[in-house]
């Protein structure tokens, strides 16, 4: 500090040769720039301490962090696992699906198949059933004059017909159509 003091003198000639003004270093400029110097220095102090600090907290953050870091990693590996797990289970899914589907597709062709021909079996039977129902309308009248015929036989025409030894052979005929 002393050496400050007195190299200030070279100074002072070098400030009066250029600039032609004198400049004075006093006892208590010394002491002035000794308290300045301790101000200065309890400040950088300070400065210093708080930026340790700073420094000493953000270490123990990034060692939580990274402690947290190492946890995520080890959850991750354990959830990549039972990725994986899942993902043969559902590829094994996949492959039964794809075996139904197909299955299922030959079940539908076979089906298909027979309601083709259940189609044509009930499109015959429509047919038939068509023609019995014209042949039965045709039939209808013959059968009404027929039942009307019968309506009109008495109970003494029976016993007529009854009391025949040998009865004609029209007769024969009518009985053996009823």
């Amino acid at each position: 500090m002393a050496e400050v003091h007195l190299s200030i003198e070279g100074a002072n000639k070098r400030y009066l040769e250029v600039e032609r003004r004198n400049n004075y270093c006093t006892p208590k400029s010394f002491l002035e720039l000794i308290s300045f110097y301790m101000k200065m220095l309890t400040s950088k102090q300070a400065d210093v301490l708080q930026n340790c600090e700073r420094l000493e907290k953000g270490l123990a953050i990034m060692e939580q962090v990274q402690s947290k870091v190492e946890g995520l990693k080890e959850d991750l590996k354990i959830t990549m696992v039972q990725v994986e797990e899942k993902k043969a289970a559902t590829a094994v899914l996949i492959e039964q699906v794809t075996k139904a589907s197909a299955v299922a597709a030959e079940e539908k062709a076979a089906a298909d198949i027979e309601a083709e021909k259940t189609n044509k079996l009930a499109s015959d039977a429509a047919a038939l059933q068509k023609e019995a129902d014209g042949e039965l309308s045709e039939a209808m009248p013959a059968m009404e004059a027929a039942a009307e015929a019968v309506n009109c036989l008495d109970k003494m025409s029976i016993g007529e017909l009854k009391g025949f030894g040998k009865p004609p052979p029209e007769c024969v005929d009518v009985c053996a159509c009823a």
